[in-house]
């Protein structure tokens, strides 16, 4: 998670502000995929997702299944290659795609 964070912001895609609590909180009760209706997907990384990792790594759980890299294709620039590639090795470990 670190390292992703330290991509996101050599990218240039951390967000200059943290979300309101509202805002977070609609985005933590947002059917819609990555809470996209509520943030920006770079705010959903930076205040949802790795957040919530972070949690989980520190209590040694196991990391869900995941594919959050088909979707940061999307809605990043593919001149954000350091956060899209940390993002696939994410998906990658979550997955068990690591060998």
């Amino acid at each position: 998670m670190i390292q992703l964070e330290t991509d996101m912001y050599q990218d240039g895609i951390w967000p200059n502000e943290e979300p309101s609590e509202q805002d977070l909180n609609n985005a933590m009760e947002s059917a819609v995929p990555f809470a996209v209706d509520c943030l920006a997907f770079e705010s959903w990384l930076a205040f949802i997702f790795i957040p919530k990792m972070r949690i989980l790594l520190k209590q040694e759980m196991p990391l869900p299944p995941m594919q959050i890299a088909p979707a940061a294709e999307i809605y990043l620039s593919s001149a954000h290659q350091r956060t899209l590639s940390q993002l696939q090795v994410i998906d990658n470990i979550a997955n068990g795609d690591i060998g």
